[in-house]
Order: structure tokens, then sequence, then C-alpha cells
């Protein structure tokens, strides 16, 4: 039987470990395009395009009160180009993003309950092993 516990992913953005998730889906990781598409012709014959676009997305939903907004936050200010590492234990599966830049900051919302702050992550080059 499989078991799932969260604490087995990690993940790594310009070396600093981030923490403070909010609940739901609080990693989400994905290539920007699909790897393979198909043509089909007017006599029904298929043609496979092969994309070269290496590029994808990290999005991280994480509590108003975690210390790795301010890294985040830095990293955005800065403009800087940095490196991001998923890595998940429990099934050895790694997930790499390099020369990535943070789309934008999160949007301001308040609430009467904890709202996540949602840091979306483009990386040039996106690598799930």
């Amino acid at each position: 039987m499989a078991v799932h516990n969260f604490k087995n992913t990690q993940v790594v953005v310009a070396s600093n470990i981030i923490t403070g998730y909010a609940d739901g889906d609080a990693i989400s990781a994905e290539p920007n395009e699909d790897k393979w598409t198909q043509t089909v012709g007017a006599d029904g014959g298929v043609t496979y395009n092969e994309s070269n676009n290496e590029t994808g997305t990290l999005t991280l939903l994480l509590k108003p009160s975690s210390s790795s907004n301010s890294v985040l936050k830095s990293l955005y200010k800065s403009g800087e180009s940095f490196d991001f590492l998923i890595h998940d234990t429990s099934t050895n599966q790694r997930i790499t993003g390099e020369d990535c830049r943070i789309q934008k900051m999160p949007p301001f919302s308040r609430a009467e309950e904890t709202e996540g702050m949602e840091w979306v992550i483009l990386a040039a080059y996106y690598k799930e092993d």
C-alpha cells in the first residue's frame, strides 16, 4: 500500500528551502507546452511534431506568515536569474528549473481566514527526471 506524506517533498529555490505552505494545491509544476502534437493530412496521414520548447512553470502557494515570502520577494525585486529543485523523496522524482524568474508579485488579499499567496516561477529550462 502506498502512503502519501507532503513532508516527503522539498522545494529549493535559489538555494533556499521553501517552507510555510498554505492548504490546497501547494506545489504545482508543469512544462509550458506539450512535447508532441500531431497534424493529420487530407488523406488521413499523421505527422508528429516534436516541440523544442523547454520552458516550464512552478507555482507555490504559501501562507502569508511564511518566511519564504520574503525570499521570493527579494528574488522578484532583484530581477536576477535563479534555479529551483523539487524532490519527492518517496518516489525519488526530481524536477528542476534553470534560468528562472518570478512572474509577478502575488496579489494582496486579506480575509477573515488566512488565504494563500500564489507565487508563479517561470523557468527557461524545465526538466523532469
